[in-house]
């Protein structure tokens, strides 16, 4: 076995394109910290708030917030956008 064959199997060969699925984190979501919107479904703790007019999926930190509960953005890390209830 040569150096540039034992060098390509160390090396990954394939590439993360969207057309793969593979998607950037968007990074306006950051905009979002500090602003306040509503649960839209139950956040159990995941669902779905409605913010600037806009649907937005969100994550609790683990609680239970039911549909119509005021929240606010307290951070996002990659695509999950972080909130509580205020």
């Amino acid at each position: 076995m040569g150096i540039k064959s034992f060098f390509r199997k160390l090396v990954l060969s394939t590439e993360e394109t969207p057309d793969n699925g593979y998607v950037a984190a968007d990074m306006s979501l950051k905009e979002l910290i500090g602003k306040t919107g509503v649960a839209k479904t139950p956040l159990r703790p995941a669902g779905t708030a409605t913010i600037d007019g806009e649907p937005v999926d969100v994550v609790t930190l683990g609680e239970f917030l039911p549909a119509g509960t005021t929240i606010l953005v307290t951070g996002v890390e990659g695509m999950r956008i972080i909130v509580k209830e205020t």
